[in-house]
C-alpha cells in the first residue's frame, strides 16, 4: 500500500473548528452567565419602582401574591426572564458582529471556488 505523506499532513493540520477556546474566554462566559440574571433582577426591581412612582402600567390583581412577604414576586420573576432574554440577545448580536468583522474567512484553503454559469439565450 502506498504511503501518501500529503494526506497525513493535511489531516494533522487543525481547522478553525478544532481549535480550543482560550480559558480566559471560558471564564468571561461563566461570569456573564452568573451576572446577567443578577443584573436582570435589579433591572426588574428598578422598573417596578419607577412604575409605582409614575403609574405607567396597572398591575393585574392575579399577578399579586397577597400572602407572600413580597407581593410582586411573580412580576419580578417575569421581568427578570424578559430582561435575561434581551441581554443574552444583545450578547449574541455583539458576538455575531465581532466575529463577522474579525473572524476567519468562511472559506478554507480546501474549498472549491464558486462556479459562475452563463445562461443560454433562447
Amino acid at each position: 500500500m502506498k504511503n501518501n505523506k500529503n494526506y497525513y499532513n493535511r489531516q494533522s493540520k487543525k481547522s478553525i473548528n478544532d481549535m480550543e477556546t482560550h480559558p480566559i474566554w471560558r471564564g468571561i462566559g461563566f461570569i456573564l452567565l452568573i451576572i446577567t440574571p443578577i443584573i436582570s433582577y435589579f433591572l426588574s426591581v428598578i422598573l417596578l419602582d419607577a412604575n409605582r412612582s409614575n403609574g405607567w402600567v396597572n398591575i393585574p390583581k392575579g399577578m399579586i401574591a397577597y400572602g407572600n412577604s413580597d407581593p410582586f414576586i411573580y412580576i419580578k420573576i417575569f421581568l427578570t426572564i424578559v430582561f435575561v432574554v434581551l441581554i443574552y440577545g444583545i450578547y449574541t448580536f455583539i458576538t455575531f458582529l465581532l466575529f463577522s468583522l474579525f473572524g476567519p474567512s468562511r472559506y478554507g484553503p480546501y474549498d472549491v471556488p464558486n462556479v459562475s454559469y452563463k445562461k443560454k439565450k433562447k
